[in-house]
């Protein structure tokens, strides 16, 4: 039986009581322990937690330079997406100007073709009625000459006839206008 498993057994034992042997024992455990860590486990154990904290501050790092990144990005998107509505605006606004100036180019070659084929028409209305005229005065005279030959008896010849058909359409013309 050792000391501690005697003082346990007869009870005895108090933890704050002093052993010179124990103190000696532990001390040199722990020394040799000291020892062999430093000189075998020191080094590695060191080199593993310096290089742990190495990626650890490269991972900070790179988080910090991946969110300055994301801030960045973030920033562009929304000021493209300001500059897209802004074209969309204007691309919409320039869409309303040209449909407007095509409404209104559509818009005055019909009033200019109505005008056109409103002139038109008067000019053939007017030359059908001058073309009607003519003919009435034509009719006229023929009519004048036969009424006017029965009338005489005789048949005209040369500056009668002439000066007779001037008289009719001398008046006819007051009557056509």
């Amino acid at each position: 039986m050792t000391l501690s498993s005697s003082l346990l057994a007869a009870g005895d034992f108090n933890p704050l009581s002093f052993d010179p042997g124990a103190f000696w024992l532990t001390l040199l455990t722990f020394g040799g322990l000291l020892f062999i860590l430093t000189k075998y486990a020191w080094k590695p154990i060191l080199t593993g937690v310096e290089a742990r904290e190495l990626r650890i501050e490269e991972a900070i790092a790179r988080a910090e330079k991946d969110r300055e990144d994301a801030s960045r990005m973030l920033a562009e998107y929304k000021d493209r997406i300001k500059n897209v509505e802004t074209e969309v605006a204007a691309l919409r606004e320039k869409g309303r100007a040209d449909a407007e100036a095509m409404r209104s180019t559509i818009l005055s070659k019909a009033e200019a073709d109505a005008s056109d084929r409103v002139e038109r028409a008067l000019r053939e209305i007017e030359l059908a009625r001058t073309q009607a005229v003519e003919d009435i005065r034509r009719e006229a005279v023929g009519l004048g000459m036969a009424v006017a030959s029965k009338v005489v008896g005789r048949s005209l010849e040369g500056d009668d006839y002439l000066r007779l058909a001037n008289d009719v359409v001398e008046g006819l013309k007051g009557v056509g206008n």
